[in-house]
């Protein structure tokens, strides 16, 4: 069964650490400085349990204005929210600024609890409430239930747990894991005995004792060495649980604001794009503000670019650009508060909808229409935007996923317009397609051009003209995906276009027969290419008529620059073979004897036919391998 996290909100001295106290009998305030200054000043947390054995843990939050930042933390990842407002008090600045935060980040369940009761008279409660209604109309606390709370009233500590009860009966049991593991750390500390502990609430999936993670945006590799939860020990960790992770990372490495997550599965980057919320009650943005965004538990300064416009209206909902001042780690999803730079209070919130790596500029058309793809709830247009717009040609499940923010099925993908699976895992938009067949064919046909007697282009040299950027392995898919599709065709080391064949004409025809010739009269005597070369004048021909002839097997490379005709190789090997299936083995001056050649000769017709596999080289003579 999931456990279920919950969190308190509302003004300094409203009484949420005293409500955690009535439901748990613990005291959240466990730092020294807390308990001096009589607040909360960083994430407490604790837990109790119902009558039906659930685990409910708690996240107790500040209420002081200074460290709303914490407060916004402290919201991330819970499913009910406990939100306090005093009824000798009422609602407050800070009160305001809560609700506001609460309903950013999508908190969609919550009580509302009228704390210390008995310090009002009935009037001022009934007033109250009238007030209450009116703060959280059309939000996503607008329906939930009102208690009236009492530090002095047991049974009011008893009706809250019965309320929490049949709220957390209405969260959904099984939520789909469509996301990596993530964990925004709230605290780090040093156990002795134990190393590094980070703090957070897990997120999406499980996480295993044993797993690899990374740490961002360090980008460092970590263990899991130890999982602890509400005091258990635990072997798994299932999503949405406060915990505490136990890493082989030294402690002073890691901070506060970095995430715990799956290799791959965050982006680094200084800008994102975003819908951008403006609360009615906030001032008009303007383009370049310079603002401060709240995302998991990191605070960052950034400016905030306008598409079209040059300001953001009160209650207006727009696409933005947000450069940050540092890099930071994000996914697409992640939801934000936003807040005025000074004097510092809650303005908005942003949505991060795509992650480019480019800045954006601010009227281009084109690209809105891709914002407004990726902000909408078509899954399939999202696919096959982020597949048409990336900057590799190839993308992979992972790669989408990453963009997406979210987990997808292959059947997804291929569903998507516009999208060709050439592998497996391994998917290019068609367009992108199309045009890529059309640079290779234009490049080979310009090649075997240029090159008219060669068999084609070095596998090699072509990778590094259109597919630099890719693993061998790719490459070698990419290859043979477009032989499949009879565009190209390969030979060993070598890529032609399909049907390519090379055509001698007449001068070159005629080179080929005096080299032949040449190489005929050294017979078993390998012959150096300067040498023959030296008898051409034109150099370059020569050389274009030799490669053809070692390409197409006329003749056979050995060392040091030396080739022999392939007929008098094979000849070499057949005669070799003869004699050493009679006599077993046999020493370079024999070998020189049988071929009636010079010893250097010999050597390089030998040491070929070891690297073939025919022979092996034993001190002072070979046998057949």
């Amino acid at each position: 069964m999931r456990n279920v996290i919950i969190g308190t909100a509302g003004h300094i001295d409203h009484g949420k650490t005293t409500v955690v106290k009535g439901l748990t009998g613990q005291d959240t305030d466990t730092l020294p400085e807390e308990k001096a200054r009589g607040m909360t000043i960083d994430l407490g947390f604790t837990f109790f349990t119902l009558s039906n054995g659930r685990k409910v843990g708690i996240v107790d939050v500040p209420g002081h204005e200074k460290f709303i930042k914490n407060m916004a933390a402290g919201v991330t990842g819970i499913d009910i929210i406990l939100f306090v407002i005093a009824c000798d008090d009422g609602i407050k600045p800070q009160t305001l600024e809560h609700a506001d935060i609460i309903n950013i980040l999508g908190v969609k369940r919550g009580i509302i609890l009228l704390t210390k009761r008995d310090l009002a008279d009935e009037n001022k409660v009934l007033e109250l409430k009238k007030n209450v209604k009116e703060l959280f109309k059309n939000s996503y606390l607008e329906n939930s239930p009102i208690l009236e709370i009492s530090e002095k009233d047991s049974k009011s500590f008893e009706k809250l747990k019965e309320v929490l009860e049949k709220e957390i009966l209405k969260i959904e049991e099984d939520r789909a894991e469509n996301r990596d593991f993530r964990l925004d750390i709230d605290r780090v500390f040093s156990v002795k005995g134990f190393g590094t502990v980070v703090t957070g609430t897990s997120k999406n999936s499980r996480i295993s004792v044993g797993d690899i993670v990374t740490v961002y945006p360090q980008m460092k590799e970590a263990k899991i060495k130890g999982i602890e939860n509400h005091g258990n020990k635990l072997e798994i960790l299932e999503a949405g649980n406060r915990c505490a992770l136990n890493i082989n990372i030294d402690s002073k490495e890691i901070k506060r604001g970095n995430i715990i997550a799956k290799k791959n599965s965050l982006i680094i980057s200084n800008r994102v794009d975003c819908i951008f919320t403006l609360l009615k009650r906030s001032s008009n943005v303007k383009n370049n503000q310079r603002i401060r965004i709240n995302i998991g538990t990191e605070e960052l300064i950034g400016r905030v670019k306008i598409f079209l416009e040059d300001e953001i209206f009160s209650g207006d909902k727009k696409f933005v650009q947000i450069e940050f001042e540092k890099e930071s780690a994000f996914s697409v999803g992640d939801i934000g508060i936003v807040r005025s730079f000074s004097p510092i209070a809650t303005i908005g919130g942003i949505e991060i909808i795509n992650i480019p790596k480019e800045r954006a500029k601010r009227k281009d058309l084109k690209y809105l229409e891709r914002l407004e793809i990726l902000s909408s709830k078509n899954k399939y247009k999202k696919i096959e935007s982020i597949v048409l717009n990336s900057d590799d040609i190839f993308m992979t499940k992972e790669n989408i996923e990453l963009f997406l923010g979210e987990k997808i099925s292959e059947t997804e993908i291929e569903n998507s317009q516009n999208i060709e699976k050439i592998f497996d895992d391994i998917y290019i938009n068609t367009d992108k397609l199309e045009n890529l067949k059309n640079q290779i064919l234009e490049y080979l046909e310009q090649y075997h051009q240029k090159y008219s007697l060669a068999i084609g282009i070095k596998r090699s040299e072509l990778k590094n003209r259109f597919f630099e950027n890719y693993s061998i392995k790719v490459y070698n898919i990419i290859l043979e995906y477009f032989r499949k599709k009879n565009i190209i065709e390969m030979h060993e080391e070598y890529v032609f276009k399909k049907d390519f064949k090379i055509k001698l004409n007449k001068e070159q025809k005629k080179m080929k027969d005096e080299i032949f010739s040449i190489y005929k009269k050294g017979g078993f005597t390998p012959q150096k290419i300067e040498d023959i070369s030296n008898l051409f004048k034109d150099k370059d021909f020569f050389s274009a008529v030799h490669s053809y002839m070692v390409n197409n097997s006329f003749l056979v490379e050995l060392k040091e620059g030396n080739f022999m005709l392939k007929g008098f190789f094979m000849e070499s090997e057949k005669k070799l073979r003869e004699y050493l299936e009679k006599n077993r083995k046999i020493t370079l001056g024999e070998a020189r004897e049988l071929f009636g050649v010079s010893r250097k000769s010999i050597l390089l017709i030998l040491e070929k036919l070891d690297e073939n596999g025919v022979t092996k080289r034993i001190d002072e003579y070979r046998i057949l391998k």
